[in-house]
């Protein structure tokens, strides 16, 4: 027994040691282990919360995805805060005293974390806001365009049409325009120009096309009343006469604008083409008048010479 005192003494000594003092409280090696064991073990029962209260909210139809995001989120990061707080307290810190850190973690924020802030609070606004869902199909620029699959407190994930996901940060959709092109519903209106040769007349251009489309086939073109194919003249260019053709579709063929838009113009071609109205292409000619025998010459011999 007094071995086993001899062995166990020095090391209890070694961890209630003093290291240092933070506001009158003295910190030890023990204290420092049991805080960090309290801080991981947030860790822990955070992600098992996430994890789980998303399986447990998933059958209860009256939760949708956001509002199951939402609790997921605020749940785990207060999990981790409160955490912290314990670790606090088992150091023995005056948690009155935070307001000193908090004042000194002021000035970082100022010159290093405010974009770290700014995401942060940008994800709570976007979960409260919800004017941006899981499975909304978004567009921030022409070459980014895709369906949201995560939400996050610090950036957002968008999964492109190829298939690669992009981790845009929150900020973005605060700060500039963002495109929701599922918000409400799965309707929108495709716009295709084209142009037809000097000529031909403008009432023809435009049943041919009506025609086209009403026989096409395509069983996602909207016909309504307050929405339907509209074909326009639009102006008179260099070579052409300019058409742009109106269409509204709905379903998940509104996502591939690419193929969609590749769709009519193929429908527009070939309706031109059976019905024999020329689609112009540019074209230039060049006319050289001579004066007399001898610049007709001194033409022939120039261009002789940069052969």
């Amino acid at each position: 027994m007094s071995l086993i005192h001899d062995i166990f003494m020095p090391f209890w000594h070694l961890l209630t040691q003093p290291l240092f003092e933070i506001n009158s409280s003295k910190i030890t090696v023990l204290k420092i282990v049991f805080s960090a064991l309290i801080f991981v073990f947030g860790f822990y029962v955070g992600a098992f919360y996430k994890t789980n209260i998303k399986k447990v909210t998933q059958n209860i139809s009256s939760i949708n995805s956001t509002t199951r995001t939402i609790f997921s989120n605020l749940g785990y990061y207060a999990i981790i805060v409160i955490a912290f707080l314990l670790a606090l307290n088992v150091l023995g810190i005056n948690l009155s005293s935070i307001g000193l850190v908090a004042g000194a973690l002021s000035v970082g924020i100022g010159f290093g974390l405010q974009n770290i802030v700014s995401n942060f609070m940008s994800g709570i606004i976007l979960m409260f806001e919800r004017s941006i869902k899981i499975g909304d199909y978004i567009e921030l620029s022409e070459d980014l365009k895709g369906h949201v699959t995560g939400i996050n407190m610090r950036s957002t994930t968008i999964n492109t049409n190829s298939n690669i996901d992009v981790i845009v940060p929150n900020q973005n959709f605060i700060q500039n325009n963002v495109i929701n092109w599922t918000m409400n519903d799965e309707i929108r209106r495709f716009q295709m120009p084209f142009g037809v040769a000097y000529g031909t007349k403008p009432e023809l251009v435009i049943d041919v096309i009506k025609e086209a489309v009403k026989n096409s086939g395509f069983e996602d073109i909207v016909d309504t009343p307050s929405r339907h194919t509209r074909v326009i003249m639009t102006g008179m260019g260099n070579s052409s006469v300019d058409f742009e053709l109106f269409v509204w579709l709905k379903g998940s063929e509104i996502l591939y604008p690419k193929r969609t838009t590749s769709r009519f113009l193929i429908l527009i071609y070939n309706a031109l083409y059976e019905n024999n109205i020329e689609i112009p292409f540019p074209q230039q000619d060049l006319h050289i008048k001579s004066v007399d025998d001898s610049l007709d010459f001194q033409l022939k011999i120039d261009k002789t010479k940069s052969l």
